[in-house]
């Protein structure tokens, strides 16, 4: 990642400034990477500017702004989870030819549709394919390969939730906290996820109208 003596560091494009591009980020640019974070949200474009002291590179996320980056990129990371909605992508197959051969990409969020068109789902046993002359890492479920580490970190994670439940039933623990209402999926017989609702074709209503 970092290079060697007399050699360029590898340069890494990053789509999506969440949670997970955040982490992607922090572990490259700890190697030694030559990072670009990718986001529609230039508050979080911010934060990443201000955490990293400038050493990683942001830009606004768009098709054109990807293409006109990927001739230099060694490795795209994909972290945007696409709405399933969306036929379009973020890099299509006829993109990969601006890439160099031998590059890698990662998509990290490669649900079918997904943000990469040249992506499916591969298991932990045959993690690699390559496809337009680009080397494609697309595991579907990384962190089973620490089960253990995964477990631990997903119980400390859903801890809050569970004890705020306990304490003020799910109606409450949604209405007080954003973050747990956008995961509710049903609520008394009634879907309340957007998503899950598209999935299924089904009607589905919000958080705040299944509670009233």
């Amino acid at each position: 990642m970092g290079g060697f003596a007399g050699a360029p560091a590898m340069r890494v494009l990053i789509l999506g400034g969440g949670l997970v591009g955040q982490s992607a980020t922090q572990v490259l640019d700890a190697l030694g990477a030559k990072c670009t974070v990718m986001d529609i949200d230039f508050g979080v474009l911010r934060r990443i500017g201000e955490r990293f002291g400038g050493r990683v590179e942001t830009a606004l996320c768009s098709r054109e702004a990807i293409a006109a980056r990927l001739p230099y990129t060694d490795m795209v990371l994909n972290c945007v989870k696409w709405p399933k909605e969306r036929r379009d992508f973020l890099i299509d197959r006829a993109m990969l030819a601006l890439m160099e051969r031998g590059s890698v990409l990662v998509d990290i969020s490669n649900d079918a549709p997904g943000a990469i068109e040249s992506s499916r789902p591969t298991p932990h046993d045959a993690p690699r394919y390559v496809e337009g002359g680009v080397v494609h890492f697309c595991v579907a479920n990384i962190p089973s390969a620490v089960a253990h580490s995964s477990s631990v970190a997903y119980a400390a994670a859903m801890l809050p939730m569970i004890l705020s439940i306990l304490s003020h039933g799910v109606k409450n623990t949604c209405q007080r906290d954003a973050f747990w209402r956008k995961s509710l999926v049903a609520y008394h017989g009634t879907l309340t996820h957007a998503e899950t609702a598209l999935i299924q074709k089904r009607p589905w209503r919000t958080p705040a109208e299944a509670f009233s």
